[in-house]
């Protein structure tokens, strides 16, 4: 080999020494630009998130003013603008509210506060423009927050749509209507968790581009609570033109308040405070909200408000007279929703008035002896189970359906029939059961124990959760061998979720005719 000289080896030395510069620089702006695509800017400055291996995830983003000191009991109003980079790579505090169940929402502790006011984005890591998911998540309106594992976009921001959860006040701070004790400025306080979700909305109209999502292809969906506020979004003036599909899973459109009963509520509740609503610690308001809910006579008795101001009907009215908002809807329920939260003491299915959400005992009672009749082989506990359903869930659903179905809106209308094979809640498909199959988390341990287990519920979240990324992108439901027509108030299509996923017309009608002519409080 012939040998270098000194020369040669200054020029290969300074070969060497440039290409390593170089190589440093391109690392260097590889990192740079790893970290510019995990930046977004927003109305109120920018946002750096968290680089997934096929999603970039922003936690944490105020969308509206912190609503403490003098916001309390105000709707929401736009957050500040900063200058600097906000860090978004963790969840923010939930909503104050009752300490919920360990692990319920992960391995740590849930912080909660009243600045609560927080909104998360998964975005795909293409450009797009992608279709949006905007997700409401339930909780009674007293519980409940974005942070639940199951309510993981990512795995919707690997079939291109970017997807948003948003906080809402929830509780006395929430949905108390404080005008008759506070004064004529707050009319409509009574709706303040539903207006947190428009504010919500609104920030995604406006800031959603930049996380590379269309603002013109935006669906809102919800479950239980959330699913209930959806529906009163149906209804909201305020929310036209926001979104452009709705996903109603377990929730219904008649869980509401008329103004003259939220009032007396207010003033029952204060009373429990024992002081100033607007100046009583937020701790203390909790406690008192929580002895005032062991007093009410309904379940859940924080929701929506009919005001006047902020909804000006019943949603399902709304429905019905076609003044409901014009969207595709997809709505259902789990089968046997109520088994989630176990059987009577007694186990010989008696109903108290605290069990039922839309009506009185004295004329559920009449409708309860008929389940005897047409579920005549079941058990007590089955019959109850079924019977409750009915009145908080499946009725109400399927009212829903038929009223936007009758208005000429798509519809169409499910039930989740596949149980869980193992403990928890085996043998029933219970309340929240679709969450793991929708979000397609079944693999997932802290999200599968809710719903169906197994090899079976992997194939039913297959169909599922495509059935609802079609939804979310086009407006209907399609997935490989699922034929889901449309419901209609005659047909009453209902597509039922199992091993053998079918289409049948009006399910379990027997139980169904038990409910003609009933009418809920409207409490």
């Amino acid at each position: 080999m012939e040998a270098f000289d000194r020369r040669d080896l200054l020029k290969l030395s300074g070969l060497t020494l440039a290409s390593g510069l170089l190589s440093g620089c391109l690392a260097d702006q590889q990192r740079s630009g790893a970290r510019d695509d995990a930046i977004a800017q927003t109305t109120e400055g920018p946002v750096e998130g968290t680089l997934l291996p096929d999603s970039i995830a922003f936690m944490g983003i105020p969308f509206a003013a912190a609503p403490v000191g003098p916001l309390r009991f105000r709707a929401p109003v736009p957050a500040p603008r900063r200058a600097q980079l906000l860090p978004a790579k963790t969840f923010a505090a939930a909503a104050i509210q009752p300490p919920p169940p360990a692990g319920l929402y992960g391995p740590e502790p849930m912080p909660t506060r009243e600045d609560c006011l927080y909104l998360n984005v998964w975005r795909p890591r293409t450009s797009g423009p992608h279709p949006v998911y905007v997700w409401v998540h339930g909780g009674g309106n007293v519980a409940g927050a974005t942070r639940m594992p199951v309510f993981d976009g990512a795995r919707l921001a690997r079939k291109g749509i970017v997807c948003v959860s948003v906080a809402y006040r929830v509780g006395a701070l929430g949905f108390l209507d404080v005008s008759g004790l506070l004064g004529p400025d707050y009319a409509g306080s009574g709706n303040n968790g539903i207006l947190d979700i428009v504010a919500g909305l609104r920030w995604v109209r406006d800031n959603i581009a930049g996380f590379g999502g269309d603002p013109a292809a935006v669906t809102v969906g919800g479950q239980s609570a959330g699913a209930k506020n959806v529906c009163t979004l149906l209804a909201m003036p305020a929310a036209k033109g926001l979104f452009r599909a709705a996903v109603v899973e377990s929730g219904g459109a008649e869980t509401c308040a008329s103004a003259d009963r939220a009032a007396e509520m207010a003033r029952i509740l204060a009373a429990e405070a024992g002081g100033d609503l607007q100046a009583i610690d937020a701790a203390a308001l909790l406690q008192a909200q929580i002895r005032f809910s062991k007093r009410w006579n309904r379940k859940y008795p924080f929701r929506s408000v009919v005001d006047g101001v902020h909804l000006p009907q019943l949603p399902l009215a709304a429905l019905r007279s076609g003044a409901a908002l014009d969207v595709p809807l997809l709505i259902g329920t789990a089968r046997d929703e109520i088994a989630f939260f176990g059987p009577n003491a007694t186990r010989d299915g008696t109903v108290v008035q605290a069990d039922l959400a839309n009506m009185a005992l004295d004329r559920f009672l009449p409708i309860y002896a008929g389940y005897d009749r047409v579920m005549a082989q079941a058990s007590p506990i089955d019959r109850r189970y079924a019977a409750l359903c009915a009145e908080e869930y499946w009725i109400p659903t399927q009212r829903a359906a038929a009223a936007h179905a009758a208005a000429g809106r798509s519809t169409w209308l499910y039930r989740l029939d596949m149980p869980r094979a193992q403990a928890p809640n085996a043998g029933y498909s219970v309340h929240g059961s679709e969450l793991p199959l929708v979000w397609d988390k079944v693999d997932d341990p802290l999200s599968s124990y809710l719903g169906p287990d197994g090899a079976a519920g992997a194939r039913l979240s297959a169909t599922m959760h495509a059935a609802w990324v079609s939804f979310i992108r086009s407006g209907a439901p399609q997935a490989p061998d699922l034929a889901w027509p449309r419901h209609g108030a005659r047909t009453r299509a209902t597509m039922l979720f199992d091993a053998q996923s079918r289409t049948v017309a009006d399910p379990d009608a027997a139980q169904r005719r038990l409910w003609d002519g009933a009418e809920f409080d409207f409490r």
